[in-house]
């Protein structure tokens, strides 16, 4: 498996070409000033995967580095790590953040992957479909579980009757029934598959959430071929708008987090 001169070359190349490539330093500098591992902003808690549970529904305890994190404790140590390994000074904490990295790419207890293994592999170059199995986390069969979301919404300091969960990373088989609104309206499912890769498991093109004044709009995109198909075809994109919550009274802006910044400012000027 040693590699030969040649390849130990190309390989060097394609080591550099990579980690002096301008865009993807400034998509990492952008990730980093602008980016977390999840946001609550206006009653609303934002995350891609999962929150690691158990079979019971509690939050599941992970270590790190020799300490125990669950819930938004454990987003919160991982989010410092991914910091460590791009701006510590002490090159053992770089080290440890740059591993930390990988955890978060394909650990199982990772909130961000929540899977007992990746089979990419498997799936590219093996024909027998057992091996493709990846064992979710408890938590994907719990999402209709009112208790288990409570619990979720409150662990990350908000109120469960008013708030809602926005979920990335869950391809909706809209094509088989499945529904993206769960747990009667608190917890919504955005990706319906923008990837091309999804669209035949999903049958759409992806979801957007509108969140406005009025309310919780979910709108489902149909998959676009190419800009000559449509022409051709004379097809439009067509997009379907599905109504998950309408309030009795327009939100103002003073009902929002700028909202309140925004009275924060006005105070102490008058201050």
């Amino acid at each position: 498996y040693e590699l030969t001169e040649e390849e130990e070359e190309i390989m060097e190349r394609l080591e550099k070409a990579f980690a002096g490539c301008e865009k993807l330093q400034d998509h990492m500098r952008f990730l980093l000033a602008k980016g977390g591992l999840y946001k609550v902003y206006n009653n609303n808690l934002l995350y891609h995967g999962c929150v690691p549970l158990r079979e019971d529904g509690s939050l599941k305890e992970v270590q790190l580095c020799g300490k125990s994190y669950r819930g938004k404790s454990l987003y919160d140590a991982l989010e410092g790590y991914v910091r460590k390994g791009f701006f510590a000074l002490d090159e053992q904490e770089k080290e440890q953040g740059k591993n930390i990295m990988w955890c978060i790419w394909q650990h199982p207890d990772s909130p961000l992957f929540g899977k007992d293994k990746m089979a990419t592999f498997e799936r590219y170059f093996i024909e027998a479909k057992e091996t493709h199995l990846e064992k979710k986390n408890p938590y994907y069969s719990l999402l209709e579980n009112e208790k288990v979301i409570n619990q979720i919404l409150e662990e990350f300091g908000l109120d469960p009757a008013v708030s809602h969960i926005v979920n990335g990373h869950v391809p909706v088989k809209r094509k088989d029934g499945e529904n993206p609104v769960k747990c009667g309206g608190k917890v919504l499912v955005i990706d319906g598959g923008f990837s091309k890769a999804y669209q035949k498991e999903t049958g759409i093109a992806g979801y957007t959430l509108i969140f406005n004044s009025y309310g919780l709009l979910l709108v489902a995109h149909e998959p676009f071929e190419s800009t000559e198909s449509a022409i051709a075809k004379e097809k439009d994109i067509h997009s379907e708008t599905m109504i998950v919550k309408r309030v009795r009274e327009r939100l103002l802006v003073g009902d929002t987090d700028i909202g309140e910044e925004l009275k924060r400012q006005v105070k102490d000027l008058e201050r």
